[in-house]
């Protein structure tokens, strides 16, 4: 057998090799949580356990097959152990077991796109469609339905909380949700979310239950924190009788509540199998112990935790980490671009840096810095800015007042319209471009097609927008802020989340506002193609290395850069405003803010700005409340940059 002490601390040792009964291992962040699992399977084969026993559980089949990978490399037989996630065994033993169910083994699991045309089918069978007042688009009703099933939450909570705009159609939704799910049985479908519910109502059955734990005699779970509770409900079944159940996870990094995770499933794990052996690892590999010093700060503050404090293994005790304040968000963005720039040019790899933000429009005014400067970055999380549908939808109607001939702007601005579609569109552009100024246009061509159809009222709207922006005395931001009125029933029309997007629109707002000639923003922020992709830079200008990485903090999980820029700390931002009024979801951010915090290995900067905006009037930021609590502040070292004067905040209160 391996020489498993030559491998591992104490605390991962003990992790595996306490192979019977249920076990809980609090990996801390950087601690080698996969060391455990990779090895945990080793030392079972090794010690005589069948491989074909042993159900190793994860989030993605990569990561499971890399644990069993690794063990493969020590071991041949370790191929042999059945690894997946829990929808991939779920739908092993449903085609087992379909016919205990009322299904037959042909089932068919419905992908995303055809799950939203099965709940749309049935939304129009109940006549839920056909109303002068929107109902939910499908792909927002599919959200409802999943998210309801995953948190075992009733459908009006939901909407409460992510849609509130549709609450009168709570009652609606609950009879489609019901008439979905006939629907489905009566077609032998399966959705992805039934994957779940089923395989959960087949270890219900005491004798199906017998079965599969009989086979599965060791059963370890990876990523346990971010399991939803039909996941939870899943785990306490399979390890029922034997009991030899470990589940890995770090309750401190359970950041995952809007995709239905729920950190009560590690909380209750002891709960749920008594006598539970907890085995926390709290040595860390990747960050100085100056930046884990921040970390622990942040722990030390949780709420509902289980208690622990990362050590460094590294000599180095590291440079103490920088929080750093600025006037505005165009201040704060300059100095992080300024700062990548020096540390590239001291040779440091642009790949080796990492910026992270709790949402993605944080990072714009960055991603216009660093565009200035030639310096190429990706953006992970979500659509860059200027690729997302509301942006473009406005920008479009300042191309076609800069360029009446811009026919690709022109045919968005009118489909935008309702009862304009492609081949009207096409029809009013013919008139369109021939004449060759906008005044022309909005007092000869718009007027013969804003009469006498059911687009015509929409039209006019558009063309009074169009006469009013065109005046030659109007600042961009004059004519930005004359659209933005214009388009304020289209986003809410066109968009189910526009409450969410509506923030996107008040930074570009922001942004134009630094900019005296329309022609000079369009050419500083020309929306790139999507095969031009992650890459920003001068066109004259070919990358020399991969690029630094802008990411929320969601999708930087998992992922670890030598020097990480926390950017956009104040409240209302981090924490994000929905969940200033919850406990729970504030608890959620703190633990955001504590993985945001242990990506960084060398080198942390924190930062914020003072002046900002939310619903369209000015505001003095707050530093976040997860940084001023005095027992991190004392582990960073404070930079005011620019500090505003007494006088000026009073104006920002006034207003």
């Amino acid at each position: 057998m391996i020489d498993l002490k030559k491998y591992l601390n104490p605390s991962q040792y003990e992790a595996v090799t306490q192979t019977e009964g249920p076990v809980l291992v609090i990996a801390g962040a950087g601690s080698g949580k996969t060391r455990v699992i990779e090895y945990r399977v080793l030392y079972l084969v090794e010690s005589g356990v069948d491989p074909k026993s042993i159900l190793l559980l994860s989030f993605t089949r990569k990561a499971a097959r890399e644990m069993v990978s690794r063990a493969e490399r020590h071991d041949p037989r370790s191929k042999y152990i059945e690894g997946g996630t829990f929808h991939s065994f779920a739908y092993k033993a449903l085609k087992k077991y379909a016919k205990n169910l009322g299904f037959t083994h042909s089932f068919s699991i419905l992908d995303e796109g055809e799950a939203e045309e099965a709940i749309n089918r049935c939304a129009v069978k109940l006549g839920f469609i056909d109303r002068e007042k929107r109902f939910p688009r499908k792909d927002t009703l599919r959200n409802i339905i999943s998210v309801s099933v995953n948190k075992h939450a009733r459908i009006n909570d939901i909407i409460k909380r992510e849609y509130p705009h549709f609450l009168e159609y709570a009652d609606d939704i609950e009879t489609l949700r019901k008439k979905y799910t006939e629907y489905k049985i009566n077609k032998n479908y399966m959705d992805y979310d039934d994957l779940l519910v089923y395989l959960k109502s087949l270890l219900e059955d005491p004798e199906i239950r017998d079965r599969i734990s009989g086979r599965y005699k060791y059963i370890m779970v990876d990523e346990y924190q971010d399991t939803n509770a039909l996941q939870g409900e899943v785990t306490y079944l399979l390890g029922e009788s034997h009991k030899n159940v470990m589940v890995v996870g770090d309750d401190a990094q359970g950041i995952y509540g809007f995709r239905g995770a729920t950190h009560e499933n590690i909380m209750a794990f002891p709960r749920r199998f008594p006598h539970c052996k907890i085995i926390k690892l709290e040595e860390n590999y990747r960050s100085t112990q100056t930046i884990l010093d921040v970390a622990n700060a942040v722990l030390l503050n949780m709420k509902n935790k289980y208690s622990k404090c990362l050590e460094s293994m590294r000599k180095d005790i590291g440079e103490k980490p920088k929080l750093l304040f600025f006037k505005d968000a165009y201040e704060e963005a300059e100095w992080i671009a300024a700062k990548i720039k020096e540390f590239n040019d001291e040779g440091v790899a642009l790949r080796d840096l990492g910026v992270l933000f709790r949402s993605a429009y944080i990072s714009i005014p960055l991603q216009a810095e660093l565009s200035k400067r030639n310096i190429p970055y990706q953006v992970v999380g979500g659509l860059r800015f200027y690729e997302t549908a509301h942006v473009k939808d406005v920008m479009a109607h300042l191309k076609v007042i800069l360029n009446p001939k811009d026919e690709i702007a022109w045919t968005r601005v009118l489909t935008l319209i309702r009862g304009i579609g492609a081949v009207i569109s096409e029809k009013i552009l013919q008139d369109i471009i021939s004449h060759s100024s906008i005044s022309d246009i909005v007092e000869k061509a718009l007027p013969k097609h804003a009469a006498g159809h059911k687009y015509s009222l929409g039209l006019a709207r558009l063309n009074k927008a169009l006469e009013s922006a065109s005046d030659g005395k109007l600042t961009i931001s004059d004519k930005y802020e004359i659209f933005l009125d214009y388009y304020s029933p289209i986003i809410r029309d066109k968009f189910d989340d526009w409450h969410l997007r509506v923030n996107d629109l008040d930074t570009l707002k922001q942004i134009i506002a630094r900019y005296e000639a329309l022609e000079e923003f369009l050419a500083d922020f020309a929306i790139e193609s999507p095969e031009k992709g992650v890459w920003r830079v001068n066109p004259s200008v070919a990358p020399i290395e991969p690029p630094i990485t802008l990411s929320t903090i969601h999708s930087a999980k998992g992922l670890e850069w030598n020097v990480v820029f926390l950017m956009g700390l104040t409240d209302g931002v981090l924490p994000v405003s929905f969940a200033l009024d919850d406990e729970d979801e504030i608890e959620e951010e703190r633990r955001l803010f504590y993985v945001g915090i242990t990506r960084a290995k060398d080198r942390l900067y924190l930062s914020m700005h003072h002046e900002g905006t939310r619903g369209g009037l000015y505001r003095f930021n707050k530093v976040s409340q997860f940084v001023d609590m005095s027992n991190v502040m004392a582990m960073l070292d404070i930079d005011n940059v620019s500090e505003p004067e007494e006088e000026e905040i009073d104006v920002f209160y006034d207003e």
